[in-house]
């Protein structure tokens, strides 16, 4: 694993698909495979991003240590923010799907819940 973590934060909202890409690629060519994301960044479009970027293959997910977070609601229903188990586990699994991936190396709380036991 790199000692410089990729974070992705901004992918979609300010930076192009193409151009996230060709950072990840770039990324990958200077031995940084590292990468950081979430599942609130870009409204779920940074995820989505980084997904299809797997798609393309050539090893890409197989190089790559991911990190992604849950937290932040996705809704307006109880369950759908928070890190009550419930919406832990949708959220994992929707985030795979977004991923384009059967797992997630680093999964972590984007914050504290002090209403969850």
């Amino acid at each position: 694993m790199s000692r410089l973590v990729l974070g992705t934060m901004n992918f979609g909202s300010r930076t192009s698909e193409e151009d996230s890409h060709a950072i990840m690629d770039r990324a990958h060519e200077h031995g940084i495979n590292f990468f950081d994301t979430a599942d609130s960044y870009g409204e779920c479009a940074t995820e989505q991003i980084l997904g299809r970027w797997f798609a393309q293959g050539g090893g890409r997910r197989d190089r790559t240590v991911l990190a992604t977070k849950v937290y932040l609601p996705t809704g307006d229903r109880p369950n759908e923010g928070g890190l009550s188990a419930l919406h832990i586990r949708r959220a994992v699994e929707a985030s795979l799907k977004r991923l384009r991936t059967d797992h997630i190396d680093l999964y972590q709380m984007h914050h504290i819940d002090r209403s969850t036991p």
